[in-house]
């Protein structure tokens, strides 16, 4: 294991996540917000000393409903400033993904919780947005709007 995966068992730890390693470069957690519960890992890319945090969502995107849901994540990526969703069509896998790139001395508690917080907060805002396109409740445009747009008497 190497230090840089050292430094993230400790940050979950003192944080009171539970992980599970799956291997000398991958944890596994789990995140439940007010939106669902869905699984995360954290990866690390020793020999670039890059720190890779995803949540999976865990919804799987039936064929008929890709292109729309493609079109919702890509609206939903274009607005944000750190981390991004990727869709593999082909397994029907949504993920959104923040990362950092940091030698492991550098990597403080702090960077840590604000990558792995932001991550999780995020896919908790857009997740009824997901699912209402993913069940075909609202098409990608619509969605969007419930999700980035203030409700009347918030702005």
């Amino acid at each position: 294991m190497g230090p840089l995966l050292e430094k993230a068992m400790a940050f979950f730890t003192s944080d009171d996540w539970d992980t599970h390693p799956l291997s000398d470069t991958v944890l596994q957690t789990a995140f439940k917000g007010d939106n669902g519960e869905w699984d995360c890992l954290a990866v690390v890319l020793d020999n670039s000393d890059h720190f890779l945090f995803y949540s999976i969502i865990g919804d799987r995107v039936p064929e008929a409903a890709n292109e729309q849901v493609a079109l919702f994540l890509h609206r939903a990526n274009h607005g944000l400033n750190i981390g991004n969703f990727e869709f593999d069509m082909n397994q029907g896998e949504i993920r959104f993904k923040t990362s950092v790139q940091v030698k492991p001395d550098q990597f403080t508690h702090e960077l840590f919780q604000s990558l792995v917080h932001h991550n999780v907060l995020v896919v908790d805002e857009y997740l009824p947005g997901i699912r209402s396109v993913i069940d075909a409740s609202m098409s990608a445009e619509a969605a969007i709007m419930m999700i980035e747009s203030p409700a009347v008497g918030d702005a």
